[in-house]
């Protein structure tokens, strides 16, 4: 048995107000509904989301008690390219979410955004040659979350 892992199947995050983020998740990143998760009470508390451009579903599922300690958490980063952070940068302009600038990242570029609970949604531009680095040049610190 060749045990290895093929790639993500979803990211899921925990949001405080179900509705409330899936309408923005939606307006920020386009996605696709797949499928509503009701919980045994009849009630949705949960969608799943086909990413446009990745290979990846993103999942919501509400949890106010772990949305909440998830605020101001970067859990993952999505790829995009250099010229695509900019690209962003004039989409979240136009829907008036604050953001990072771009940075200069330990192997590529990138920039931060907070979602309606604060946790730190982060766009990354891999340098498309990035030679291996070693000891104290391989050291990142990012800034604050954007806020």
């Amino acid at each position: 048995m060749d045990a290895a892992v093929s790639g993500v199947h979803h990211l899921k995050i925990w949001v405080n107000d179900l509705a409330r983020s899936h309408a923005w998740y939606e307006q920020v990143f386009r996605l696709r509904l797949r499928t509503r998760f009701e919980d045994g009470d009849g009630v949705v508390r949960g969608m799943a989301f086909d990413l446009p451009g990745a290979d990846v579903q993103l999942a919501l599922r509400e949890n106010p008690v772990l949305a909440a300690a998830l605020s101001g958490a970067d859990p993952f980063a999505l790829q995009t390219t250099r010229e695509g952070l900019d690209a962003w940068t004039a989409h979240l302009d136009a829907l008036g979410i604050p953001h990072s600038p771009v940075i200069r990242a330990s192997a590529g570029h990138a920039m931060d955004f907070l979602d309606p609970d604060g946790l730190q949604l982060r766009l990354y531009a891999p340098e498309e040659d990035h030679a291996a680095q070693d000891g104290a040049e391989r050291l990142y610190r990012s800034g604050p979350p954007p806020g």
